[in-house]
């Protein structure tokens, strides 16, 4: 499943420390390898999104951590990645027992 990046969308998230104190700054490589997680959960709409954005959760390799990513899918069925942060709380816990019993949250 391939994700892109608008430049300014890239460098929101490589820029999440500068907004949250203590928060870690997110590589857009590390969303492509979340997408390539076999454990991947799709979430669509997103919870709390406000505009119908999808969530996929999953694990980064190079980040060693689960990610959230929220994404757009555009009329050619392309995503685009809007935004991403480290999966916590209710995100984390759906990952996590999405990969225990195999079925979808």
């Amino acid at each position: 499943m391939g994700l892109h990046w608008a430049d300014e969308d890239a460098a929101y998230i490589r820029s999440r420390s500068t907004r949250y104190a203590g928060a870690l700054d997110i590589e857009p490589a590390w969303t492509v390898e979340v997408m390539a997680d076999a454990r991947l959960v799709e979430l669509s709409p997103y919870p709390t999104s406000r505009v119908g954005a999808t969530g996929f959760i999953g694990y980064s390799p190079s980040a060693d951590k689960v990610i959230v990513v929220i994404v757009y899918r555009d009329l050619d069925g392309d995503l685009h990645g809007m935004n991403a942060w480290p999966a916590s709380g209710r995100d984390l816990a759906t990952y996590l027992k999405e990969g225990d019993d195999g079925e979808e949250a």
